[in-house]
């Protein structure tokens, strides 16, 4: 069976949509994940200074990436030798 490419595309759209909202849907799970936890966190440090333990600290920490265009101003560049000074502490600006 040869598919058109007014086929590919509609099915490629339909797949981009339905990826869309699953990760849509995922986002706001773990966004009232995070509200909870948060919720929690603060019910158990309430808790805590009442019977005289140490807060809780989270160990969760959310990363973020951006990706840097090196062709805008004030952008980073990835060359192995920025790659090396950033890893070893020294900065950029050395």
């Amino acid at each position: 069976m040869n598919k058109s490419f007014k086929d590919w595309l509609s099915e490629g759209e339909q797949l981009y949509n339905s990826t869309l909202s699953e990760f849509q849907q995922l986002e706001a799970q773990l966004m009232e994940l995070e509200q909870r936890l948060a919720a929690k966190k603060a019910e158990v440090n309430q808790i805590a200074a009442v019977v005289g333990k140490p807060p809780v600290e989270s160990t969760h920490r959310r990363m973020t990436a951006e990706i840097i265009d090196p062709g805008q101003p004030g952008g980073v560049s990835n060359s192995p030798a920025t790659i090396a000074r950033a890893l070893t502490g020294r900065g950029l600006g050395r």
